[in-house]
């Protein structure tokens, strides 16, 4: 069986470390802002996702997100119920995460990334990609440039 869920999200509050238990591990839960697909337009709406994490994941959260920041979680769709004041049955939700990590765009010297609205520049491809930008990708890989293009150059 297979039970696992990915979200891309912006977190809607500061995430607070708990800790839980005889054993006093930590716990912490947050919300994911997590955009619906655009069409036209309008806004996308967005659905809000929470999230549990425990011991070392629920740490590296609390020390290293904030408010408004766009990270990714992995893990576990939970479901849960119980009994409302009203004697009526309940449902909900979350997933356990057991990896969250950054979503963002990298940072320059403390700053984000802009993201003007403008065309993309050199053919789609950001500047300061991970291979150093699109006109230098030979530069990031030793001996890329002398090749051929003939079968014979391929290492396998």
């Amino acid at each position: 069986m297979l039970n696992q869920s990915i979200f891309i999200g912006r977190l809607t509050k500061e995430p607070e470390l708990q800790v839980v238990g005889e054993k006093q591990t930590s716990k912490t839960r947050f919300t994911l802002a997590v955009n619906r697909p655009k069409y036209g337009d309008a806004e996308p709406p967005a659905d809000f996702i929470p999230v549990a994490a425990w011991g070392k994941t629920a740490e590296f959260v609390c020390r290293n997100f904030h408010k408004g920041k766009q990270v990714y979680a992995v893990g576990r769709l939970q479901t849960y119920s119980w009994e409302g004041d009203d004697g009526v049955k309940r449902y909900g939700f979350e997933v356990v995460a057991n990896e969250v990590g950054f979503a963002d765009a990298p940072q320059k010297n403390g700053q984000a990334k802009s993201k003007a609205n403008t065309a993309p520049q050199n053919g789609g491809f950001p500047d300061g990609d991970i291979f150093g930008g699109a006109d230098d990708f030979g530069g990031d890989f030793p001996g890329f440039n002398d090749l051929d293009g003939s079968e014979d150059d391929l290492p396998f």
